[in-house]
């Protein structure tokens, strides 16, 4: 059976994020999903890593946007792990788990990246089993500009009651929501409407019980992946098939 869930930058809390190994992980663990974090090398080629600097997961100093591929691949990270591309992603999630691609664009701190990640995913073969996400919503109408098809999901920091108009323009298929910030009323809003809720991140048994009793139906994001798959084996209430 299928842990259904998505698998936060891989399988995080064991392994250092948005790594191949990391990935692999969630893979093995059976997830439905995998999410990660997607940005632009200085020569524009899209990589793996949440954030805006490679300070926190590597032995380098410095802002990703400002390293070549080859300095950012020459950087370590704990285990003789090294950054990952986005191609090297696809290649390992292709057929096995639907990749939840987030595209870390601010702004306009990443010309292309919305061109050059379609690109690898067309290339890679996947079609519409991944879903693009991104806190940037103006990243997510230029995504739907470019691909009349691909799903695209939204997500934010905050509740956002009136974003509704924009999801159904966007034609997105998920709506990220903290799971502190999701209510029976919010959560209603949601799926009347058709959309997945994605409450993020559910970490603790305690918020895992909180989404087998109310809200059994959604699509959570995990970085206690062995955690939340016995709870899930645990709890068949959870076992809906909900869609992607």
């Amino acid at each position: 059976m299928k842990i259904r869930a998505i698998a936060h930058r891989g399988y995080s809390a064991k392994y250092p994020e948005n790594t191949v190994t990391a990935l692999k992980a969630a893979v093995d663990l059976n997830y439905s999903h995998v999410e990660f974090d997607v940005q632009l090398s200085k020569d524009g080629v899209p990589v793996l890593m949440h954030d805006y600097n490679v300070d926190r997961i590597t032995d380098a100093s410095g802002a990703v946007r400002d390293f070549t591929l080859a300095e950012l691949q020459s950087f370590e990270i704990a285990g003789g792990e090294r950054i990952a591309t986005l191609e090297e992603a696809l290649d390992i999630v292709k057929g096995k788990i639907t990749p939840m691609v987030e595209l870390k664009q601010a702004g306009d701190l990443y010309p292309g990246l919305e061109e050059k990640s379609l690109d690898l995913i067309r290339q890679s073969g996947i079609g519409d089993d991944c879903i693009i996400i991104s806190f940037d919503h103006f990243c997510i109408e230029r995504l739907r500009t470019l691909d009349a098809d691909i799903p695209l999901g939204l997500t934010s920091s905050c509740a956002m009651p009136y974003v509704f108009d924009f999801m159904a323009e966007m034609r997105c298929d998920l709506l990220g929501v903290p799971v502190k910030m999701l209510t029976a009323r919010y959560d209603r809003m949601i799926t009347e409407r058709g959309y997945i809720v994605g409450p993020w991140v559910v970490d603790s048994l305690a918020d895992m019980q909180l989404i087998a009793e109310k809200y059994p139906h959604t699509l959570i994001t995990t970085n206690e992946l062995e955690r939340w798959a016995d709870f899930y084996l645990a709890h068949p209430e959870l076992h809906q098939d909900a869609g992607k």
